[in-house]
């Protein structure tokens, strides 16, 4: 009975969402490609609804998650945002123009062309850890690219949620809000969407490349995995400690390109730890309790962290500082998992909170060797002035995104695509390369008058014309 119940409240959902869809199919029928000044106009007011309601977001935040600072809410979800759709607006012009090519010396003189035009209805399905930014930015990426989108919320962040609503009643037309739980979020990636966009879990990620490909439905997937830093023999161990804690505690390591573990060499290994500690200690001083820490979203995930660090301590690593209390079961600081082994758990998958792994490596190059040899990672940083490693790792190594000397920052810069590759993700959004990717590139060839002839001789196989072409191009 209780399967049976279970079995028609999805059909249920996936009933409403087909209707939500095939609205938005029809609105877009009838407007199938909007100027560059109605996109704008979209985004204005996305922006401005965005500003006017900072307040209201910053507070719903803290609520979701039971005390997040505004800090990682202003710095981390609203400021990046507002900068993303104010470079959309500045540039969306020049890249709604269509794309002179070469029809090449065949077709002359035919002219080809590429138009970047709208895809039709896009999914978005965004994650809890980062409610506001990695909701919106997906959004206005589709909506600059000329598509109507249906949005899902995740059900972890309701307070937010209810404000982004208040957020879109100006925009409905434009984008539908989906909220429920993973029942709904299941419904939502079967959808026939005409390109399916979705930030979360790699685990996840799977399921919904799955799901798409059932109707072979496009999908970008932002996912995350294990994002190294590397620590050079030249590294300035104080500057890295700051970065690491930063990009480490921000938004408590509940980001996907937060560091996840760090490889040093061995003469630097001591001193790494020696600043790490120092520098925890200096900025952080209430530790887990200290105001300028977000907490742990919710319970479940505080319990899943906490198990990494019991399973790590009890395969022989040392745990700095000690295993965190339990009285404050969402408050969590920097806790250093010292020689790791790869059999625990807190080295086989995704962190996803303020616990860093350390490692010794004998040096940088069995540093590059060991992350080359695991999965794909979202983000990586390097700590190092030496100009040949730079150019080395920038080269070889195959990571979606890196960061020198810094951690985190490099998703914040506009004008460069973000995205994953293989195990942490396909696709990129952010910049042009995030327009192109939820546009279609429909190629134009345009023949006129002057090529009636050519078209002639082609239907004839013209030995004339078949004697030209082979003198000119088979050479």
């Amino acid at each position: 009975m209780i399967k049976k119940d279970m079995y028609s409240m999805q059909v249920e959902q996936l009933s409403e969402l087909n209707k939500q869809l095939m609205a938005l199919q029809v609105a877009f029928s009838q407007q199938p490609y909007q100027d560059t000044q109605t996109r704008v106009k979209l985004l204005k007011t996305l922006q401005q609804a965005l500003v006017a309601h900072q307040d209201e977001l910053v507070a719903a935040a803290r609520s979701d998650f039971n005390g997040r600072t505004e800090f990682d809410s202003v710095f981390g979800d609203i400021i990046p945002t507002v900068n993303a759709l104010k470079y959309m607006c500045g540039h969306l012009k020049g890249w709604m123009k269509p794309q002179k090519r070469s029809a090449g010396m065949m077709l002359w003189p035919s002219k080809a062309s590429v138009h970047y035009v709208p895809k039709g209805v896009v999914g978005v399905i965004s994650p809890w850890n980062y409610p506001i930014q990695l909701a919106l930015l997906p959004v206005a990426t589709a909506l600059a690219a000329g598509n109507r989108v249906m949005l899902k919320l995740s059900e972890f962040t309701p307070q937010v949620n209810q404000v982004i609503k208040k957020m879109f009643v100006g925009l409905c037309e434009h984008c539908v809000i989906v909220e429920g739980d993973h029942h709904v979020a299941n419904a939502f990636s079967q959808l026939k969407f005409d390109h399916l966009f979705f930030t979360g879990a790699t685990e996840i990620g799977k399921k919904v490349m799955a799901s798409a490909a059932q109707n072979l439905v496009p999908v970008t997937l932002e996912l995350g995995g294990k994002s190294p830093v590397i620590i050079a023999d030249d590294a300035d161990l104080k500057h890295a400690a700051k970065a690491i804690l930063f990009g480490k505690l921000l938004n408590c390591g509940q980001i996907c390109v937060a560091p996840d573990y760090v490889v040093v060499t061995k003469p630097q290994f001591e001193g790494l730890i020696k600043e790490l500690k120092a520098q925890y200690t200096l900025n952080y001083p209430n530790k887990e309790h200290d105001e300028k820490i977000s907490s742990i979203i919710n319970s479940r995930q505080f319990a899943r962290l906490n198990e990494l660090l019991v399973d790590a301590k009890s395969k022989g690593a040392t745990i700095w500082p000690s295993l965190p209390s339990q009285d404050a079961p969402q408050r969590m600081g920097l806790h250093l998992v010292i020689n790791p082994s790869s059999s625990m758990q807190v080295m086989q998958s995704e962190i996803f909170g303020p616990i860093l792994p350390i490692m010794v490596v004998d040096n940088v190059d069995e540093a590059i060797q060991y992350v080359e040899l695991h999965e794909r990672p979202l983000a990586t940083y390097l700590f190092s002035d030496d100009t040949s490693l730079i150019n080395k790792v920038s080269k070889t190594l195959r990571t979606g995104t890196l960061a020198i000397n810094e951690t985190v920052l490099q998703v914040t810069a506009e004008d460069i695509p973000f995205g994953g590759v293989g195990h942490s993700g396909m696709g990129q959004y952010h910049a042009k390369e995030g327009f192109i990717q939820l546009s279609h590139a429909k190629s134009i060839l345009h023949s006129n008058k002057k090529t009636r002839l050519r078209t002639h001789l082609m239907l004839k196989q013209s030995k004339v014309l078949t004697y030209l072409v082979k003198k000119l191009m088979l050479k």
